[in-house]
């Protein structure tokens, strides 16, 4: 059967891993203590919320979710290095390491379904190092569609500048990035109410078919 076009794969491995950064998102946030790890904007927005409950908690977990993110961004950036073509090799060994982070993730709540805070945040911490390699892994592959899967916001300014432009070249992988990353944090979030480590689980999920979709060979559209 022939291959699916690289520019196809691309977009339905963005679709991906934009469902799994909204399961990781959705479960850091309701079993890590208000925290994102995907969304590094919305916990330093948190973070100034001073007259919020355990506001040092907050803090100290937003904190260690962005050192781990911006760790994990500098990672895999060096794993996968820029060239002139993606390198899909370093990317697909980049996004086999989120799925172990994710499955740590797992483990650690399956040995402590109400963590302590050394387990917490080193929980935080390796779900921010999981959505900061699969951010910097998605960026590598993405060319110039403009597609961020965990920075929603430049996605959707991306749209809307091309839009005024007059242009909708990369409009439907755009749009179908937010809506999976909605869709993401939905399934983790019923999933949870059945088991709360189903939420990382989903995330390892999206991310492993990701793997799957990735193109062997070739370069997505200039």
């Amino acid at each position: 059967m022939r291959a699916a076009p690289s520019s196809t794969r691309l977009a339905v491995t963005a679709a991906l891993l934009s469902y799994a950064a909204g399961a990781g998102d959705a479960f850091a946030f309701t079993e890590l203590g208000g925290v994102f790890t995907a969304n590094m904007t919305g916990s330093l927005v948190l973070s100034g919320l001073t007259g919020r409950p355990g506001y040092g908690a907050l803090v100290a977990g937003a904190a260690t979710a962005l050192a781990a993110f911006l760790a994990a961004v500098y990672a895999a950036s060096r794993a996968a290095p820029k060239g002139p073509g993606p390198r899909w090799g370093g990317i697909r060994a980049v996004l086999v390491a989120v799925v172990a982070l994710d499955l740590t993730v797992l483990a650690l709540k399956s040995v402590a379904p109400a963590p302590g805070t050394a387990l917490r945040l080193l929980s935080l911490a390796a779900s921010a190092a999981a959505m900061g390699g699969q951010t910097a892994a998605a960026k590598r592959a993405a060319g110039s569609s403009g597609v961020t899967t965990t920075f929603v916001t430049g996605t959707l300014t991306s749209l809307a500048q091309d839009a005024a432009d007059g242009s909708s070249r990369h409009a439907a992988v755009r749009v179908g990035a937010v809506v999976m990353l909605f869709l993401g944090a939905l399934t983790a979030s019923g999933a949870m109410a059945v088991d709360a480590r189903l939420g990382p689980a989903v995330a390892a999920a999206g991310t492993t078919a990701a793997i799957l979709a990735l193109p062997r060979t070739g370069a997505p559209d200039p």
